[in-house]
């Protein structure tokens, strides 16, 4: 049984092996930079950010083919491929979307080796345990370690198109729309807060806003990434707590952006009791951009 196991475990390290590729300088100066792509996708959209960093760093970029394996599964597996390679001591992981959920799992397991992190677009999807997730919290699992949490608009294809139906109707009072305003407003501040409590991974963190950009802020706004990776780097050897950050900034167009404490199902219910539609759902789709 434990020969099948090893067996099997090898056979995995061997695939995992065939669905990563290392670009950039083979520089020991830094903890290696694991890459992990969101839900449907591949490393093929971080070509942009990866040539950007290769310069300075060097990256791990892993493709998840395979759908079916359970995150924890392919995280252990990921593991078992980096202590055989022997590639880093430390990493500086960035995430995506649905890569969080990898990143987080990676995070709980090898928590003394993420030397930092860089969250883009994810909290909205976390597929972790919730009292591993509350733990991470309240341990601040990343004690000092540099963090830096991007949120894109995933509504701005939605905000959009309310404008310009909104520019369309004129002075002419639009009870739809009127709703459509508080469902996006709702959907806004939620998305914010979810993308805000990753924060409370590190003492040492920084936030950041594109309110112009989608969710695809890996190929639509890569040197925003990079930014967030360098700044991580900067702040790797941070001591003590003499050097603890806590910035909030938000990327041109500058907007107001406002702390949500009220949950989105208050403010779905009270949109829906205005206007009683039976399915405001239908109203809006998940933005993929």
């Amino acid at each position: 049984m434990q020969s099948q196991r090893r067996t099997s475990m090898l056979q995995s390290t061997q695939d995992i092996a065939s669905d990563t590729r290392i670009v950039g300088a083979n520089n020991d100066s830094y903890p290696l930079v694991i890459c992990f792509h969101g839900s449907g996708g591949s490393c093929a959209s971080w070509e942009p950010l990866a040539n950007s960093l290769s310069n300075s760093y060097r990256i791990l970029l892993w493709d998840r083919r395979d759908s079916e394996v359970k995150p924890s599964t392919a995280v252990t597996t990921l593991l078992g491929y980096l202590d055989e390679a022997h590639l880093s001591s430390s990493f500086v992981i960035v995430a995506h979307s649905y890569g969080g959920t990898f990143a987080r799992l990676f995070l709980e397991q090898r928590p003394h080796q993420v030397a930092g992190m860089v969250l883009v677009e994810t909290g909205q999807e976390t597929a972790i345990d919730s009292k591993v997730e509350k733990r991470q919290y309240d341990n601040q699992i990343l004690g000092n370690k540099p963090l830096v949490v991007i949120r894109g608009n995933t509504l701005v294809d939605k905000w959009r198109e309310y404008n310009e139906k909104l520019t369309a109707s004129g002075t002419t009072s639009n009870p739809i729309l009127e709703m459509q305003k508080q469902l996006l407003d709702a959907t806004d501040k939620e998305d914010e807060r979810l993308k805000k409590a990753q924060l409370q991974l590190s003492r040492n963190h920084k936030y950041v806003h594109i309110p112009d950009c989608g969710h695809g802020v890996i190929s639509q706004r890569p040197e925003a990434v990079r930014e967030a990776v360098d700044w991580v780097m900067e702040h790797l050897y941070t001591q003590g707590g003499a050097a603890l950050r806590d910035d909030t900034h938000c990327i041109s167009p500058v907007e107001n952006e406002t702390a949500s404490k009220k949950g989105i199902g208050a403010r779905l219910k009270g949109a829906k009791s205005i206007f009683r539609v039976k399915s405001v759902s239908k109203l809006f789709r998940k933005s993929d951009n």
